[in-house]
């Protein structure tokens, strides 16, 4: 059973700088079992990791994408809404989790070995529970694609990637409600029109903002955004007229309301008809929740920090080291099962895991195993996503020039600067600082439910994701125009 991978062929879904710990937050065999038991089949993906580079890389079956689409076909097949029954089941959830992870523990420094296990599997407990809906939608984005398409082009008569073409992708996938990436944005607008009219001073609109949005940058490197992050944000925006930022602010409100209009207007216009535009609706909750679920990972995040600090001064090794291990070596070294000295002597610079041919019990890969199987699948392996070097897909349209900044880790985030174009493998949410100052993004996976894609668009900024190879096509400082419109980059003069 441990060689059916040698049989079996997969396709790379992506690379993503984390290691076995943070790894086993999406694919580990509790997210396994949830997935199971919400979606009705299990997604046991193939994960190895290769320390020579510092990326985990991902891969699945190639028949489990006709696998999952059929279950959802099951799903919808007694009520075409189904799917979306069970995609907003995460708001709740998510509101319970945050309210759980919140109140695990209080002073970490202060707990034993036993209590900190405690409270390092009920967080990550939350978190593998949302984690599911990250990995919904991304493995069944590529099934919607096709769909969404057809409709557009052959039912519509839209031409495909046209500006309409976009406008009306874009409308009808559109969340019901502002994501935490915009109420985050609302709450500065705020903080900054008190400032304004002299009802909040800049120093408490920093506390305000870094207590409830501080946590958004995490996911599994970031730091935590202190107080003095808002301040040169706010007071820029401060300086400005109070009624242009009360008019900002408006049109955040009133996100909802412009959203059912848009699609209320599409509908009528094209004829859609209830059952074509459920497939644009369940798509944007795949999105909406998939990128939901990643705030979610940064939010138990903040609450992990600590713990991994404490586990790590505890076991007298480094939080590096801490993060090699698997969870159940984290357990059993804090109950002293086992020495941690005695679980890092078995490490390796290649590692990994996946699961029987039901995808239902999980393997761990000894290091021999996991490079040889590293190997040989990376020699035959395509992408599922950016295959095409000269055009990729595009993500928020637009048109945008600058420097471009090649960013492969989130500690690099420091080299973009405002309106520099940020170019990476593919962004998580502890790339927010550098999004955030860049005038374009370019990755080289991704499709339309990724965190580049949602958090451009959310922007307004140009984005191409699945660009093959841009990483090593441009370089650091040359200067590009971006054509999101059209999926593709020109290297220009200054």
């Amino acid at each position: 059973m441990r060689n059916h991978y040698f049989k079996t062929k997969v396709v790379k879904m992506g690379q993503w700088a984390t290691t076995i710990l943070d790894m086993e937050t999406w694919y580990g065999q509790e997210t396994n079992y949830y997935f199971k038991k919400l979606f009705g089949i299990p997604k046991g993906l193939l994960k190895l990791y290769d320390d020579t580079t510092g990326y985990s890389h991902n891969y699945v079956p190639e028949d489990y994408f006709i696998l999952l689409h059929k279950q959802i076909k099951k799903i919808k097949s007694t009520n075409y809404r189904g799917l979306e029954i069970k995609l907003k089941t995460f708001y709740g959830l998510d509101k319970k989790a945050k309210k759980e992870v919140g109140k695990v523990y209080k002073y970490s420094t202060k707990l034993t070995n036993k209590q900190l296990n405690i409270a390092f599997l009920k967080i990550r407990h939350w978190i593998h529970h949302l984690a599911i809906f990250d990995q919904f939608g991304w493995l069944a984005e590529e099934g919607f694609m096709p769909q969404m398409e057809n409709i557009l082009v052959n039912k519509l008569k839209i031409k495909k990637d046209s500006p309409e073409y976009q406008r009306v992708l874009f409308a009808l996938t559109a969340p019901e409600n502002i994501s935490t990436t915009l109420r985050e944005r609302l709450a500065v607008l705020e903080q900054a029109i008190k400032i304004g009219r002299q009802k909040q001073t800049l120093a408490e609109a920093g506390k305000i903002l870094a207590r409830d949005f501080g946590w958004l940058p995490i996911f599994c490197y970031g730091e935590p955004w202190p107080a003095t992050h808002y301040l040169d944000e706010v007071k820029k925006l401060a300086k400005k007229d109070v009624s242009a930022l009360e008019k900002e602010c408006q049109k955040l409100k009133d996100h909802s309301f412009r959203r059912n209009r848009d699609i209320t207007e599409i509908s009528k216009k094209y004829k859609i008809g209830k059952r074509d535009l459920q497939i644009f609706i369940d798509f944007g909750l795949a999105t909406d929740t998939r990128n939901e679920a990643e705030y979610f990972v940064s939010f138990g995040g903040y609450f992990l920090m600590p713990l991994y600090k404490e586990i790590a001064k505890k076991l007298f090794i480094s939080v590096k080291q801490l993060r090699d291990f698997t969870e159940e070596e984290v357990s059993d070294a804090l109950l002293g099962k086992v020495t941690a000295e005695s679980i890092l002597a078995k490490k390796s610079k290649y590692s990994g895991f996946g699961y029987d041919k039901k995808m239902q019990k999980r393997i761990d890969f000894a290091p021999a195993e996991a490079e040889k199987l590293f190997k040989y699948i990376e020699s035959y392996v395509k992408p599922i996503q950016g295959g095409d070097e000269n055009r990729g897909t595009c993500a928020s349209p637009g048109v945008a020039k600058g420097k471009i900044r090649i960013v492969p880790y989130p500690k690099d985030n420091h080299k973009v600067k405002q309106g520099d174009i940020l170019v990476t493998y593919a962004t998580t949410t502890d790339y927010l600082p550098a999004m955030k100052r860049a005038a374009a993004i370019i990755t080289e996976v991704g499709g339309l439910t990724c965190h580049a894609a949602v958090v451009s668009r959310e922007f307004g900024i140009p984005c191409i994701v699945a660009l093959k190879n841009a990483m090593k096509n441009f370089k650091d400082g040359q200067m590009v125009e971006v054509d999101a419109n059209k999926g593709i980059v020109k290297k220009v003069n200054k």
